[in-house]
């Protein structure tokens, strides 16, 4: 059954648009990451300004992220293929030769280079139910890197399947100012938003409402970081902060879910690299191959080439959705 809405405002949180008048965390928004859980968190640093958005390591050379992170709006162009994403995105353009990621305790101080982005890949196809998804090819050995060689990531899986309404989370972001926090930081999350998609891609976006109660006051400057959860033990991403909505002074963020972009990642680590495995949080070795031949546990979506239609919002069929909070207006 598809839900069909009068209106839809975006809002990215990485200045894209100006920020709204909402409910948002004015100073200390997270929990230091002073025991290294987090490590797999880093930020972009780009050309002499060295700014940029948060990236998240999900192997040792692989990052993944948003797409308008790197100055693409994925609501001017449709982009489904590396080409596509390159010519479109503004700071590739510009500073291609010049993007590093840095060590995401440094970002806000002496930041320490731990990688040069040697390619880009991305899907960007309108706001949401669109994607807005970006991958890095990541060299860990460039020159530098060199000083920084003993700085330990230890990356994260993509999550295989859909968590059930009301799973506990955590938030994980490199603010870009020091009074939000320092460095990487955690944020309690509970994932009780309502799942959706369009036609073509079922299970894309889960809304995340930050009221301060259920969840926190919405924290900008984090887009492409990850909420994280435990799937077989082991933090697992779910979804990628950088989408959202405001109604009634309210910021519904709807975070960039990434179970059923699997294949499409792994499709990239083999052009890149050419392995055909990936982290996985589940087999028993710790990696699992994500190939077109493969098995997977939820159904892969492909890049639609037309601008999907955003008045049309069909509900996760996958997951128990009863009780899910929803859009004020679709109540």
């Amino acid at each position: 059954m598809k839900i069909v809405i009068s209106f839809l405002i975006v809002f990215f949180s990485l200045s894209v648009y100006a920020k709204p008048k909402i409910l948002e965390c004015k100073k200390n928004c997270g929990t230091s990451d002073t025991e290294a859980e987090f490590s797999f968190q880093a930020r972009l640093s780009m050309g002499s300004e060295k700014w940029g958005g948060n990236v998240t390591f999900i192997e040792d050379d692989i990052a993944i992220s948003q797409a308008h992170v790197i100055g693409l709006n994925p609501e001017k162009k449709i982009c489904c293929t590396p080409k596509e994403i390159k010519k479109a995105a503004e700071d590739w353009k510009n500073f291609k030769n010049d993007m590093y990621v840095v060590e995401g305790n440094s970002y806000q101080g002496k930041q320490k280079i731990i990688g040069k982005v040697l390619d880009i890949a991305g899907r960007a196809t309108g706001h949401p139910p669109g994607y807005d998804l970006l991958l890095l090819h990541i060299d860990r050995d460039c020159k530098k890197c060199q000083k920084n060689k003993d700085v330990k990531i230890e990356p994260i899986p993509l999550a295989n399947n859909i968590p059930p309404i009301g799973t506990k989370a955590q938030h994980v972001c490199i603010p870009e100012e020091k009074k939000y926090g320092k460095g990487i930081i955690s944020i309690a999350h509970t994932l009780n938003g309502m799942i959706y998609g369009a036609k073509t891609t079922q299970c894309s976006r889960q809304i995340i409402k930050h009221d301060g109660i259920d969840n926190p006051p919405m924290l900008f400057g984090c887009s492409g970081s990850p909420v994280v959860y435990s799937e077989c033990g082991k933090n697992v991403i779910h979804g990628l902060h950088g989408n959202g909505m405001d109604e009634d002074k309210i910021m519904y963020e709807i975070l960039q879910l990434v179970q059923t972009q699997k294949q499409w990642v792994q499709s990239h680590i083999y052009n890149w690299t050419g392995r055909t495995d990936m982290l996985d949080a589940c087999d028993p070795s710790g990696r699992r191959s994500f190939m077109p031949d493969q098995k997977f546990d939820i159904a892969q979506n492909d890049c639609q080439k037309k601008r999907i239609n955003d008045e049309e919002f069909y509900p996760c069929e996958i997951v128990n959705l009863d009780g899910a909070i929803n859009f004020p207006w679709m109540d």
